[in-house]
């Protein structure tokens, strides 16, 4: 059986957060399938999820919502699909001004393929967005790579993250 990106969006979807995160993929919250965003194109998944946040500079507790962004990919994950990523935020950036511009919220990035390109620069990105919400809200705040093996036993997650140069020349 050859496995497709679908079979792949399809384990996603139909299994719950818990059985996902035993699997080794952090996920949370509500998912949507194939959710459009205007013009900016189709999402695979997207998930969302209230948390109450306290602000840098503010005196209370906030709710804030967490979105992120599903790309998944049949084979190896790479700039492309980064890219395209970005654009479905830019999108959700957009429609939130527009329908919902009181509303804090961050934006997150999770990239899921066979494999992840190790060939060039594009493995740095995990390690240079620090998570630091107080000051990116309404903003792309993470962005993760996941590889996955689908064996008899099923599927299994892999995240990658903490690549460094063998040499770094000083």
């Amino acid at each position: 059986m050859k496995f497709l990106e679908k079979n792949l969006e399809d384990i996603i979807w139909e299994a719950d957060n818990v059985t996902l995160q035993k699997r080794g993929l952090s996920i949370h919250g509500k998912k949507l399938r194939q959710l459009k965003i205007g013009n900016f194109g189709i999402s695979d998944i997207i998930t969302f999820y209230k948390e109450y946040e306290s602000i840098e500079g503010e005196d209370r507790i906030i709710p804030i919502l967490k979105i992120t962004v599903y790309e998944l990919k049949k084979e190896k994950v790479g700039i492309s699909a980064f890219l395209q990523s970005v654009r479905y935020c830019k999108g959700i950036q957009s429609y939130m001004e527009i329908k919902h511009p009181n509303l804090k919220y961050f934006l997150e990035i999770c990239l899921i393929g066979k494999e992840v390109d190790k060939s060039g620069d594009f493995i740095f990105i995990t390690d240079v967005f620090r998570n630091d919400y107080a000051s990116n809200i309404n903003s792309l705040n993470s962005i993760e790579f996941y590889s996955y093996d689908y064996l008899i036993d099923g599927i299994n997650f892999v995240n990658h993250k903490g690549y460094n140069l063998i040499n770094k020349g000083f």
